[in-house]
């Protein structure tokens, strides 16, 4: 005897169509498959973009305020 109605989960995006399901599993799938050392590279490439273009951004945002 069930005293709770479940319910199914549906996950949508900002659009609010629904995500296929099959696409969700195929991009796990290819993430969990990948090498640990090809994620590190990734981050590690990803945080270095980041960083430089703050600081760019900083460095000519603060060299407009000189003129």
């Amino acid at each position: 005897m069930f005293f709770f109605k479940s319910k199914e989960k549906i996950v949508t995006n900002h659009h609010g169509d629904s995500i296929n399901p099959e696409f969700a599993e195929w991009i796990v799938d290819f993430i969990s498959h990948l090498s640990q050392n090809v994620l590190y590279v990734v981050f590690t490439f990803g945080i270095i973009f980041f960083i430089v273009f703050s600081i760019l951004i900083l460095f000519f945002s603060r060299k407009n305020q000189k003129k």
